[in-house]
């Protein structure tokens, strides 16, 4: 009877062991072995030490990414706004940066340009249009990364009139997802933002209200201003999106 507790005991202590390491064992794979973030951490200071010691860098902890298996560090300026990059560290060493893309290469700056823009436009779009809660987007041509030099500068002030393609994205409630209405809105956001002094050369709507879908892409200042907007549309619509300007509308009012 004693051998019999003593292996049931046993084989318990065995299955808790068993059961704890399976529990640590997935902890690690989704958030990372708390040694080897510490070893991240120390390999970080030293690889900024040697390569970026000019920054003057604060450096945050190393978080795990499951999906790469590596561990990511964000480093940022003390004095530069738009001087932030992560560093990679995996299987004992650092396997990289973002410096030459994210700093170099403007897209921390594009970044926030695109997201003070975006600001600006939103509330244009409830002051003057009078949706509240829209969450407009305005993003910059994929092109001006090519040349990013010629028209950027590293922590500049935001100017509505860089001379940068701005393209806009209306996102907000509709009510009315009528050709009619996609088109009164775009032509009453588009008067709303030349009076502001905001230029896009491209105009997107994409709206989600009570089950009713819009997505419109790709008008530019030109089909606004042509007066044909709403033909535009249904031309476009009825013709599957095959042309340059896309709608897709699903729930459509009646």
């Amino acid at each position: 009877m004693k051998d019999a507790k003593l292996i049931l005991k046993i084989l318990t202590g065995v299955m808790a062991a068993a059961l704890l390491g399976g529990i640590l064992f997935i902890a690690s794979s989704f958030m990372g072995n708390p040694i080897t973030a510490m070893l991240a951490n120390k390999a970080v200071k030293h690889y900024v030490e040697q390569n970026y010691s000019y920054l003057d860098l604060e450096i945050e902890k190393a978080r795990y990414n499951f999906k790469s298996g590596s561990y990511v560090t964000m480093a940022k300026s003390k004095t530069s706004m738009d001087t932030r990059f992560a560093i990679y560290y995996r299987d004992g060493k650092i396997t990289g940066d973002t410096y030459e893309s994210n700093v170099l290469g403007m897209f921390n700056t594009l970044q926030r340009l695109a997201n003070e823009y975006s600001v600006i436009a939103q509330t244009i779009i409830a002051e003057e249009l009078g949706y509240k809660n829209n969450s407009t987007m305005v993003m910059y041509d994929k092109s001006v990364y090519e040349n990013a030099h010629d028209s950027l500068e590293l922590d500049m002030k935001f100017d509505k009139s860089l001379p940068i393609d701005a393209e806009v994205t209306i996102r907000l409630d509709l009510q009315d997802n009528s050709l009619e209405g996609i088109a009164k809105v775009l032509t009453d956001a588009h008067r709303a933002f030349a009076d502001n002094g905001c230029n896009f050369t491209k105009y997107a709507l994409n709206a989600e209200n009570d089950g009713m879908l819009v997505m419109v892409h790709e008008v530019t200042p030109a089909d606004i201003e042509s007066g044909e907007l709403v033909r535009l549309l249904k031309e476009s619509k009825d013709n599957g999106s095959s042309g340059r300007i896309r709608v897709f509308i699903k729930g459509e009012n009646k």
